[in-house]
């Protein structure tokens, strides 16, 4: 039995400061570490450029939401089906891993590899105000609907 949804979600993703200042301090962090370590200088600076600018690409991605492939929008429609969509405009259906992380204040969306080329990016939520009832609707929905193709009674009966 599919599920079968009373309202569509539509949730259309914000720039995310959390994001942001995770992905900086990590790298502050990492690049700190790298100062004190016991190899010769030219190679640490090359390697602090390469965390500098693989930072900065995602935090232009995932933070800022500013690339092209950064995701835009997030849709469950009324037949329970998953889509999402990213700058370019490109729509995708893709099929959450096992892997996806379900909880009130954060929410990490992991998608499998099936019929795409290369893997596409985890979707993180952190919960705010402004998408709060869509938000709390997606989690009721990846919690009883979002792992499974088929879903029995005998299933919910478990």
């Amino acid at each position: 039995m599919k599920s079968n949804l009373i309202q569509p979600i539509h949730i259309k993703l914000t720039r995310s400061k959390p994001i942001l200042g995770l992905l900086a301090s990590v790298s502050m962090v990492c690049c700190w570490i790298l100062l004190t370590l016991p190899i010769a200088l030219y190679f640490r600076l090359v390697i602090i450029a390469l965390i500098l600018v693989s930072s900065a690409y995602f935090i232009l991605r995932d933070a800022l939401l500013l690339l092209p492939s950064s995701w835009q929008t997030l849709e469950v429609d009324s037949k329970g089906e998953l889509s999402i969509s990213n700058k370019k405009g490109q729509k995708f259906e893709p099929t959450l891993a096992e892997s996806t992380f379900i909880h009130a204040n954060l929410t990490i969306l992991n998608f499998k590899r099936n019929g795409f080329r290369l893997a596409l990016s985890p979707i993180i939520l952190f919960s705010n105000t402004e998408n709060a009832d869509a938000l709390r609707r997606l989690r009721v929905w990846l919690r009883w609907f979002g792992h499974q193709e088929d879903l029995t009674v005998a299933d919910l009966a478990a």
